[in-house]
C-alpha cells in the first residue's frame, strides 16, 4: 500500500504516521522541508522526500517523484500552518493560504492521474471554516482566491495582524473543505471509485499551530484557550486525532465517502454537516477555477 503524506513530522500527522508505517504492507513517502532531520520514530521507516510548501516549484517537483513507481493508494494532505506575520509565500502569495489550500491543490491535480483504484483523498481542515462552531478564530468573510493570496487587495482586510492571520487560517480551511467536495464531483464520472475526505481534527493543542504568535496571545492560544474549551466534544489530543486520520486512510469502513466532511467527536470521526458556505456549489466551482490560474495550471 502506497501512502503519500505531507504534514507527517510533527502533531497529529505524526501520531498518523507512526501508526500507518506499523500497519501490514504499507509505504509510506512523506514531504518534508529537511528530510534529513525526521522524528527518531519516522527514521529508516519512511521515504522523505523534499517539499516545501510555500514554494509551488518545490510541489511539482516532489509530486513528480511520489508520481513515479505503483500508483498511490492514499494521499494524505494534512499539513498546515497559521501564520499571524504578513508573511508571503516564495510566489508572492499569503503564506497561509499558499501553504494550506494553494500547495494541496496543486498536489491533489498533479498527482489524480495516479491515484490507484479505489485510493483515497484526504484534506486535513477545521472547525473554524464555520462561523457556527464558535471557535475563537474569526470566521471566513468570503472565498475570493485573488484576495486571499493577495489580501492587500481585499477592501476589508482586518486592521490587526493577528486577527488578519486568524481569517486567513480559517479561510484557508473553508477552502480545503470546498475542494474536496469539489473534486467529488469533477471525478464522479472518471474516478468514482475514490474516496475523497475532508477530515476535521476538532481543536487539538501541542501542535505547534501557535509557535508563531506573539508574546501573550501565544500564551492563552496554547494555555489559556484549553482550559476553557476543555470540556466540549470538539477538543482532541494529537494521539487521538492522529489514529483517526491513520483510520480514515486505510479501514474500510470508510471507503466509499465522496466529498465527506469527516469530523471528530471526542473518541470518533462522525458525518458532519460543513459551513453553509461550504455548500455554495457555485462558489466551490469558482474557487477550484481561480486558484488553476494561481498554481498555474
Amino acid at each position: 500500500m502506497k501512502i503519500v503524506m505531507t504534514g507527517a513530522t510533527g502533531g497529529i500527522g505524526l501520531e498518523a504516521a507512526q501508526r500507518l508505517v506499523g500497519g501490514p504492507a504499507a509505504r509510506l513517502i512523506v514531504g518534508a522541508r529537511r528530510p534529513d532531520r525526521l522524528p527518531g520514530s519516522l527514521n529508516g521507516k519512511v521515504k522523505a522526500l523534499p517539499l516545501d510548501l510555500a514554494s509551488l516549484a518545490s510541489v511539482r517537483t516532489f509530486a513528480a517523484a511520489v508520481a513515479e513507481g505503483d500508483p498511490i493508494d492514499a494521499l494524505i494532505l494534512n499539513a498546515g500552518i497559521q501564520n499571524v506575520t504578513d508573511a508571503k509565500s516564495a510566489d508572492g502569495f499569503e503564506l497561509s493560504f499558499a501553504v494550506n489550500h494553494l500547495a494541496h491543490y496543486l498536489l491533489v491535480r498533479l498527482l489524480l492521474p495516479r491515484m490507484a483504484r479505489g485510493g483515497r483523498i484526504i484534506l486535513t481542515a477545521s472547525g473554524t471554516h464555520d462561523p457556527a462552531e464558535k471557535t475563537g478564530i474569526p470566521p471566513p468573510r468570503h472565498i475570493d482566491a485573488a484576495r486571499l493570496a493577495w489580501p492587500r487587495q481585499d477592501p476589508d482586510l482586518d486592521r490587526r495582524r493577528i486577527v488578519r492571520g486568524q481569517r486567513a487560517y480559517s479561510t484557508s480551511k473553508l477552502a480545503n473543505v470546498m475542494t474536496a467536495r469539489e473534486l467529488a464531483h469533477r471525478t464522479a464520472d472518471t474516478h468514482p471509485d475514490l474516496t475523497i475526505i475532508a477530515f476535521d481534527p476538532g481543536f487539538t493543542p501541542g501542535t505547534g499551530l501557535a509557535r508563531d504568535y506573539p508574546g501573550p496571545s501565544g500564551l492563552i492560544f496554547r494555555f489559556l484557550l484549553p482550559l476553557l474549551v476543555k470540556r466540549t466534544d470538539r477538543v482532541s489530543t494529537p494521539e487521538n486525532s492522529g489514529r483517526l486520520l491513520a483510520e480514515l486512510a486505510t479501514d474500510p469502513g470508510h471507503a466509499g465517502l465522496r466529498g465527506r466532511y469527516m469530523a471528530v467527536r471526542r473518541e470518533e470521526v462522525v458525518d458532519a454537516p460543513p459551513s453553509a458556505a461550504a455548500h455554495d456549489a457555485e462558489l466551490a466551482e469558482k474557487l477550484w477555477d481561480n486558484s488553476a490560474g494561481l498554481v498555474g495550471l
